[in-house]
């Protein structure tokens, strides 16, 4: 047994990340793509009043697409960026941050950079290999790193993930803290952190709900009872 370098919960050695952090990675990486369309749609600077008292105006032209939306969308280095003396100000693109984690993600793995597609540049890369990342001892750099980019993203795109609560008790913890959020794999429970499959999840409720409806029915029978009495 070993702890999260992310969250530093119990986590089963040598994984360096527990499952429900590797889990929150692999919805990043399925996010970030679709998020990439949003941001592209996002691009276009509207139209704006003019600035300043009587409509004075800009003293210089404004860019015609939002500047926010251009840095998140910036190529990447040729080459991979390793700022080892912390000197590089500003928020990096996507598209570099990927590059980079999947730079050294290959160099890990002992093999070449595959091409990088234009669709999911390098998400998908990373996603494949989460097994060796959440084994791996920069996993909650990578992470930290992710949940930046997405929080900007989603401030851009106005997008949330949303979480449906369900309606079956957890197996581990017996609390109704089940849910599942956009993105991920697992339903988690958010009382113990426990994971499940959906599979497991619908085999779980499917054995234990009809006896908990029963159990429901009877009560409320019973204070109707009680309330006519």
């Amino acid at each position: 047994m070993s702890l999260c370098l992310i969250c530093t919960h119990p986590s089963d050695a040598p994984r360096t990340a527990c499952a429900r952090c590797g889990d929150r990675l692999r919805g990043w990486l399925a996010e970030i793509p679709r998020q990439l369309v949003l941001l592209a749609a996002s691009l276009e600077l509207g139209a704006r009043p003019a600035q300043g008292y009587g409509g004075a105006g800009r003293a210089h032209s404004p860019l015609p697409v939002r500047g926010d939306v251009l840095t998140l969308l910036g190529p990447a280095a040729p080459g991979p960026v390793r700022d080892s003396a912390r000197d590089q100000t500003g928020p990096a693109p996507v598209h570099a941050i990927l590059y980079a984690w999947a730079d050294q993600l290959a160099e890990d793995l002992g093999h070449d950079l595959p091409p990088m597609t234009p669709r999911a540049p390098y998400a998908d890369y990373l996603a494949r290999h989460l097994d060796h990342i959440v084994r791996s001892a920069w996993v909650a750099l990578l992470h930290a790193e992710l949940a930046d980019v997405v929080r900007r993203i989603r401030a851009i795109t106005s997008t949330e993930p949303r979480r449906r609560a369900l309606d079956a008790p957890c197996p581990s913890c017996a609390a109704f803290g089940l849910g599942h959020t956009d993105w991920q794999a697992y339903v988690d429970c958010e009382t113990c952190g426990l994971l499940l499959t959906p599979t497991e999840y619908d085999e779980h409720r499917a054995a234990v709900m009809p006896a908990l409806v029963r159990i429901g029915i009877l009560m409320t029978a019973r204070e109707l009872t009680q309330e006519a009495s």
